[in-house]
């Protein structure tokens, strides 16, 4: 089990926008079988040990979410948990305005409210390489 902890932080609001294609919906449903809440949550990772952790997560896989036409934005899913009952995914678009330090998590509840959270709280995403990321 890898964890990785980071601060929730504020984005630039185009997760929601992302996160709302019917398509991109479906895909989630198919990989990680739950339907995404509407828009993200950005984790900003502590410090370079997780950053470098987190490369080398995302080098290794993940499942992927191809979008109906070819010149559109697809990515991968990394699943990761939460909380004990919170099953996420970090999302890897083909193309972000964020750097490797910034991550963006779906998940099928509104996590800000489902945890409290607010910019600047703690919070711990594990990933299980020996399930696939399934934590």
């Amino acid at each position: 089990m890898i964890v990785l902890r980071g601060a929730v932080v504020s984005g630039v609001g185009e997760g929601a926008v992302f996160v709302g294609l019917e398509w991109f919906r479906a895909a989630v449903q198919r990989a990680v079988r739950f339907d995404p809440y509407p828009g993200t949550l950005n984790v900003k990772l502590a410090d370079a040990e997780a950053v470098a952790r987190w490369r080398e997560i995302r080098e290794a896989g993940g499942l992927v979410v191809a979008p109906p036409a070819p010149d559109a934005c697809g990515g991968r899913l990394v699943p990761v948990g939460i909380d004990p009952d919170i099953v996420a995914a970090v999302v890897v678009p083909d193309v972000t305005r964020y750097g490797d330090d910034v991550l963006e998590i779906v998940a099928g509840t509104h996590l800000r409210s489902r945890l409290g959270l607010r910019d600047g709280d703690e919070i711990l995403l594990r990933y299980d390489a020996r399930q696939g990321g399934s934590p």
